[in-house]
């Protein structure tokens, strides 16, 4: 398993050399596939078999075809997607930042002038890319190319420390793929697991008792897909969102941050049979003194808030709890009898999607355990902590000591 993160290191480490000695031909070469794509496209719609031929086939096939003609001849059409693709991100990454920023300073929470300075300088280059059409992309390819070399080292330091005998987590930065990404890897690898007969998959490396859980769970459909993070200590998962619909704003992305408790079999049970998320679940080694450390955090989360009720709870709706099955606390306190807190000051009273998410949450034990993604900023995403607990768990001396994949049914 270690070589999987050389030979990842191998072709980390040749893309990036190629991007930063050929960064011209490296154009030109998307240029040539993407027109190859579009042709096969439009040729498969013009010859699709007769009985199922529609208008609309054929219309987009000729459309397809006369795009692949265009790109071909159009010496510039990957520069415009490179440097158009980089802006818009970007400008994302800045918004991110800066909403964080805001919620920082409202919070009086350390680390503003981080996401300051981050929204700040992305902003610039996004918006310096936008109105500069003739801007070198060669540029971006060769940065690209340094930021590949960057993984390719990541891999092999992975693949070094695998195989050493005193592993141990520590802190400092973790380089990883983009969060764009990295935030359909989890549902990639469901529709994978699907389609085989099993529903339960277990790889464990000792039968030692674990009290701590880590639980990256995906649903099918939507935001789902993207998945959720949460943590279970001593069998009591904490899971973190936006369940308070009545504060949420911008499509759901922000809104009071809220958490519930409740006993992992329960949460398991609901998650894989009301819910239909699958769960890959992993259980982490700890010490005493971390799991005091644990218990510290905890107990410090539970005094910055408060009793929240969901819209049964408030309109004592359980004799017709059908009429709140669109509601997700709802339909969790109606199966469960599970409690809501809302969270009334410091980190995570405001939920933010791209900055205070369930994947910085899961960071209050994280942060008491040394792993390596802790010091991220911007936007973690759950495919972040999932590639990286796989990663980990590859290790045999890793603290992560089981993996146990529950395939929703």
């Amino acid at each position: 398993m270690y070589m999987k993160e050389f030979g990842y290191g191998l072709i980390y480490l040749l893309c990036g050399i190629f991007m930063i000695g050929w960064p011209l031909r490296l154009l030109r070469m998307m240029d040539t596939c993407l027109a190859f794509i579009f042709f096969v496209n439009g040729t498969r719609k013009l010859l699709k078999p007769g009985k199922n031929h529609k208008v609309m086939d054929i219309g987009f096939g000729l459309l397809s075809i006369g795009f692949a003609v265009f790109i071909f001849n159009d010496q510039h059409f990957s520069n415009e997607i490179i440097r158009m693709g980089t802006a818009v991100y970007m400008l994302m990454y800045c918004v991110s930042c800066l909403v964080q920023y805001l919620i920082d300073l409202d919070t009086k929470e350390g680390h503003a002038l981080i996401d300051l300075g981050n929204g700040v300088f992305s902003l610039f280059i996004g918006f310096y890319l936008i109105i500069h059409p003739h801007f070198d992309v060669n540029v971006l390819i060769i940065l690209y190319g340094i930021y590949c070399m960057g993984l390719a080292g990541r891999s092999f330091l992975d693949g070094w420390t695998g195989i050493k005998k005193d592993y141990h987590w520590q802190r400092k930065h973790y380089l990883m793929l983009p969060a764009i990404v990295l935030a359909f890897l989890p549902g990639q690898r469901v529709q994978r697991l699907q389609k085989q007969t099993e529903t339960e998959l277990m790889d464990q490396k000792t039968n030692e008792k674990t009290f701590l859980k880590v639980m990256v769970q995906v649903g099918p459909q939507g935001l789902q897909k993207v998945g959720h993070i949460a943590f279970a200590y001593k069998d009591c998962v904490y899971s973190y969102g936006n369940y308070d619909a009545e504060s949420s704003k911008l499509n759901g992305t922000m809104g009071d941050g809220v958490f519930f408790m409740l006993p992992f079999d329960a949460y398991l049970d609901q998650m894989l049979h009301m819910e239909k998320n699958s769960v890959f679940e992993y259980g982490i080694s700890i010490s005493k003194k971390q799991a005091k450390w644990i218990e510290q955090e905890i107990k410090k989360l539970k005094e910055r808030s408060k009793r929240w009720f969901c819209a049964i709870e408030r309109e004592n709706g359980f004799s017709h709890a059908q009429d709140y099955m669109n509601d997700y606390p709802s339909r969790l306190r109606n199966a469960t009898q599970v409690q809501f807190y809302k969270i009334r000051k410091g980190k995570f009273k405001t939920y933010w999607a791209l900055g205070d998410n369930c994947a910085q949450f899961t960071n209050i034990v994280f942060s008491k355990l040394g792993s390596a993604i802790l010091n991220s900023r911007g936007v973690v995403s759950p495919g972040a902590y999932f590639v990286w607990l796989e990663h980990e768990f590859k290790k045999a001396k890793s603290p992560i000591v089981y993996r146990k994949i529950h395939i929703a049914a």
